[in-house]
């Protein structure tokens, strides 16, 4: 059920000539999917700005030696830094799912002569491209190429 919010929210400065509805408030705001979906989403910033710290302290991990970046790998196996790198694999899914959802309903409906592909075909090139750069980065990182 909708709620009246605070009548002079909206107020203008000098009555107009008629007079406006009050303001109300959406009747399943904190409960709605849209709404969780929205607030999910501005925490990966959080979750990006705690991952950039850890990339601090790993880099200044670095920088102190060989016995201080071989005690920060031994700290990752804790079940904690576990669960955090968990949440930033989830973090960076939602937002790139999130990201290939928009992208289709953002193309223009002409590029010069041709026309863009539909909607499922780019999502598939989009999904095929982040699988491969996965690929491609698993292996670099696993030291299987390069």
């Amino acid at each position: 059920m909708a709620q009246t919010a605070n009548p002079r929210a909206m107020a203008p400065a000098k009555p107009g000539p008629t007079r406006t509805a009050a303001p109300m408030k959406p009747g399943n705001w904190p409960s709605s999917a849209r709404y969780r979906t929205y607030l999910g989403f501005d925490l990966t910033g959080l979750v990006y700005l705690l991952a950039g710290f850890a990339v601090l302290g790993a880099a200044r991990a670095f920088a102190k030696g060989p016995d201080a970046w071989n005690a920060l790998l031994a700290s990752y196996k804790h079940p904690l830094w576990i669960l955090f790198h968990l949440v930033v694999l989830a973090s960076v899914v939602f937002v790139g799912v999130r990201f290939f959802r928009l992208f289709p309903k953002a193309q223009p409906p002409q590029i010069g002569p041709a026309k863009p592909p539909p909607g499922p075909l780019i999502h598939a090139g989009l999904y095929a491209a982040w699988i491969g750069a996965t690929i491609v980065l698993a292996a670099i990182l696993g030291g299987v190429i390069l």
